[in-house]
């Protein structure tokens, strides 16, 4: 039985890749990457490196490469099925058995429908009735774009008892069906089921392949016996633990940005990527986690907390920010003033003035030093003693030795204690014992100009088909590729970019597990370093021309070696050939140059 992909990528998210490997190998951080000794080949210096953000490993020295589930096929020397179901049982994901395998998918896959239609229904709802226009008019009017209303999906559930119940009948979708998805509640009569959310402005949540998993239902009059806000209940394609709200409309910002903003509610997530903020999420109401610390990490190592200016905002604040230390993320707190919350205060200020606060951010230590100051807890020895072994705590559970000691580095500076102290108060080395680990200086291999030119060609390609794929295919065809993985890999592109559908890099990881060359071939070309302020437009365009001239070059050659043996008619013909592949070869970069700017600029 095939399991779908959509199951396949949940337990690839789900799984923290440096975690798995560092199960079998000791890893040091190093920049963006870990390294260790590679655990397929015996070496004394490791070149054997893990990439967190990318999720992919590789060794420079022997070329292993892949994802989770090709790490832990080598190392437990299982299949492809066995792998999947290995991880997805650690990471609480629950996978079907053997016989009831179709039958476990299809509720999954159901779960999913229902959430789906309900999501449409809500946005008919918005978009059709009076009350949803009304609905509607409450979002505009307090300064949002029909643009927003689209980009998040906003609905509306009307005030009424069973209509989701019963427009789902008209689509042949059950009652327990609707129950299950937790979209409708049962009668405490016994006698059917009734909607859950009704009178609501409707927030699709998703996952972050953007597929609805359930909903946060938003008041619009205040009623008694109502909550504000009101989530689906959990379900098996729904833990709020793990998810946060705005992932697959920020995950393209948040990585060109380096940064997460991370807001409390699902209103200040809309305004902040109205206002050209959008690398941000939220927790929607719920106190962070490490699956969710873990989860943003995969997209960025910075994260600003930009909570509500009350007290509860800034006591959530500070209890998010130990959670994100603790998982290795970069944290700023931005305090609001009070009784804004980033909505209100955007509305107020616009964007500039929140990211100008946000530039402002405080570390946890400054943070929490300054609520102390202005609480009056810090006036006596007692108190800055006391504050120390709170701060300790905290850094303690920072995993980086590097960030731990620079942070015990602050705390002594700020609260006029000797680091000597601090450091054996947390058990942990000072700055001058700690021992860092030399990075592999062996040289790679070398190679040739045109196996640097595809090699770039099909980085550009993996990172961004959407941006390079008409440019890149306009100048050179998978034919033009020496034969070997690198054909095997821009084949598969091709042929995925002339369907409009281009794999990513985990999926042909996915694709090629049975043939280790190619999933060799497709790690080493993603674990090639590029400097940061490298053109990528114009390496595009050099590696696309060198292809071109090779080709070029090779017939220029065959027609000048025809040339020796020919006679007569031939000759001239020849030799015709010879003369217009020469002035071809001058021209080329030029035409070339000419294409390539027509899609992208220079």
């Amino acid at each position: 039985m095939k399991i779908p992909e959509e199951k396949i990528q949940e337990i690839r998210e789900a799984t923290d890749i440096v975690e798995l490997v560092s199960q079998h190998v000791t890893l040091k951080k190093r920049g963006k990457t870990y390294l260790g000794l590679c655990p397929f080949h015996n070496e004394k210096t490791p070149s054997f490196n893990v990439d967190p953000v990318r999720h992919f490993y590789h060794c420079f020295g022997c070329g292993a490469g892949g994802n989770v589930f090709t790490f832990l096929m080598a190392m437990e020397k299982i299949g492809f099925p066995e792998a999947v179901r290995q991880l997805a049982q650690k990471a609480g994901i629950a996978m079907p058995e053997h016989a009831e395998d179709d039958f476990a998918i299809k509720e999954t896959e159901q779960l999913y429908h229902v959430n789906q239609f309900a999501a449409a229904f809500f946005v008919r709802c918005l978009k059709e009735t009076e009350a949803g226009g009304k609905a509607k008019r409450y979002f505009t009017e307090r300064g949002f774009t029909d643009e927003m209303l689209e980009t998040f999906g906003i609905g509306y559930a009307p005030k009424t008892w069973e209509g989701l119940v019963q427009a789902a009948k008209k689509e042949g979708i059950s009652t327990a069906a609707l129950m299950k998805a937790g979209v409708v509640v049962e009668s405490q009569r016994g006698t059917g089921a009734y909607d859950r959310f009704r009178g609501r402005l409707m927030f699709p949540i998703t996952n972050a392949s953007g597929r609805v998993v359930g909903f946060g239902g938003r008041l619009l009059v205040d009623e008694p016996r109502q909550p504000k806000y009101l989530n689906s209940p959990e379900t098996p394609i729904y833990q709020k633990s793990r998810l946060v709200y705005g992932l697959a409309q920020a995950k393209t910002a948040i990585r060109e940005q380096g940064q997460v903003l991370l807001v409390e509610g699902y209103t200040d997530v809309v305004r902040l990527h109205q206002a050209g903020l959008p690398h941000v999420v939220a927790t929607s109401g719920t106190a962070l986690t490490h699956d969710q610390a873990r989860l943003m990490k995969r997209y960025a190592k910075r994260v600003a907390l930009v909570y509500d200016g009350d007290s509860a905002g800034l006591e959530a604040a500070q209890r998010g920010a130990e959670v994100l230390l603790a998982g290795g993320l970069d944290v700023s707190i931005v305090p609001l003033p009070p009784g804004s919350d980033p909505d209100t205060f955007v509305r107020a200020s616009g964007a500039e003035g929140l990211a100008a606060l946000i530039e402002t951010g405080k570390s946890f230590i400054d943070f929490r030093l300054s609520r102390l100051t202005e609480a009056g807890r810090l006036k006596t020895v007692a108190d800055r003693a006391e504050a120390a072994r709170g701060l300790l705590e905290t850094i303690r559970k920072i995993p980086e030795p590097i960030e731990r000691d620079l942070s015990m580095k602050s705390v002594a500076e700020k609260l006029d204690v000797d680091l000597r102290v601090l450091a054996r108060a947390a058990g942990k080395p000072s700055g001058s014992d700690l021992q860092h680990d030399r990075p592999d200086g062996r040289p790679r291999a070398p190679e040739n100009a045109r196996q640097v030119s595809e090699k770039m060609l099909i980085r550009l390609l993996l990172e961004n088909s959407g941006l390079w794929g008409d440019a890149i295919f306009n100048l050179v065809e998978p034919q033009h590729f020496e034969a070997g993985p690198h054909r095997t890999v821009v084949e598969t592109i091709h042929a995925g970019y002339l369907q409009g559908e281009v794999p990513g890099l985990q999926q042909m990881l996915d694709q090629f597990q049975e043939r280790p060359a190619v999933g060799k071939y497709l790690t080493d070309v993603m674990a090639e370093g590029l400097a940061e302020e490298i053109d990528l437009s114009r390496l595009g365009l050099e590696c696309a021309v060198h292809l071109r001239k090779l080709e070029l070059q090779t017939e220029i050659e065959a027609s000048r070696l025809a040339l020796k043996t020919a006679s007569g008619e031939e000759m001239l013909v020849l030799h015709k050939q010879y003369v217009e592949q020469k002035q071809r070869s001058l021209g080329l970069r030029q035409v070339l140059e000419s294409e390539w700017k027509k899609l992208v600029e220079i």
